[in-house]
């Protein structure tokens, strides 16, 4: 099992009036190479899965382990090592003022020890062209341009690259395609699909939009006060329409 979450109990302003327990002894657990979308309603904890995973806040109870590690306690920049995690905002998973070489060069080098060497040359330029041009949105080149000059469908491609350039355990998708115009969320989800078939990365996926959950991913996972009450996969997911989708979440 590539992820698992053990009777995970979350509270939100505790000892206050406005107490919240979200997570109440809460299982989840995803396979390795599942692309799980996972929809409901705002406050249905869809969200604080994916900062509880990716260590943005802790559980008050339950254990979390990523490939049969506990990393319950691990600081967020310490987890960020094997998740990577593109959020809703184009312009925040990356440098704006620096260029999109100079952002991939830093994601290339995520992990590695201190040192002086290079930060980029010829044959970097040349991978980052190689690496780029599939996309077919023209990052390839823009390798000198910064980052805060791009489009949002640019930007937000540019992050899940960097997201995934090297190899990771698991993949945080934050409404990624939320802020973006209708085209362009849907060849930034296309182009997402691509990459996390390509790479076989184990991917969650939170959308508010019930056609992707339904078209993308390997399961479906709908969520409500805290309780997954709808978990569907193989030929169950594909039976699943966003029609059906919607009325379940009136």
């Amino acid at each position: 099992m590539m992820l698992e979450l053990k009777g995970i109990k979350k509270v939100f302003n505790p000892g206050t009036a406005d107490e919240t327990v979200l997570f109440e002894n809460f299982d989840f657990s995803v396979e390795k190479g599942e692309f799980v979308s996972i929809v409901g309603s705002n406050g249905s904890g869809k969200t604080t899965l994916l900062n509880l995973i990716g260590g943005a806040v802790m559980p008050e109870e339950g254990k979390i382990f990523l490939d049969g590690k506990d990393i319950t306690g691990q600081k967020d920049f310490v987890r960020a090592r094997r998740i990577g995690r593109v959020f809703q905002d184009p312009s925040g998973g990356a440098a704006n003022r620096m260029t999109v070489a100079e952002n991939l060069a830093l994601a290339e080098n995520k992990g590695k020890g201190y040192g002086l060497r290079p930060g980029l040359d010829k044959r970097s330029a040349e991978r980052f062209r190689a690496l780029l041009h599939p996309l077919g949105v023209g990052l390839e080149d823009r390798l000198n341009v910064p980052v805060g000059a791009l489009s949002g469908g640019q930007r937000q491609l540019l992050t899940l690259v960097i997201a995934t350039l090297t190899p990771i355990d698991l993949l945080l998708l934050d409404e990624h395609t939320a802020a973006l115009d209708p085209k362009t969320a849907e060849e930034t989800m296309r182009l997402t699909d691509k990459i996390v078939r390509e790479k076989k990365i184990t991917t969650l996926m939170v959308t508010h939009n019930l056609r992707f959950a339904v078209q993308y991913g390997t399961r479906l996972c709908m969520f409500d006060e805290g309780k997954i009450v709808l978990d569907k996969s193989g030929e169950d997911k594909a039976a699943v329409n966003a029609e059906t989708l919607f009325q379940t979440t009136l």
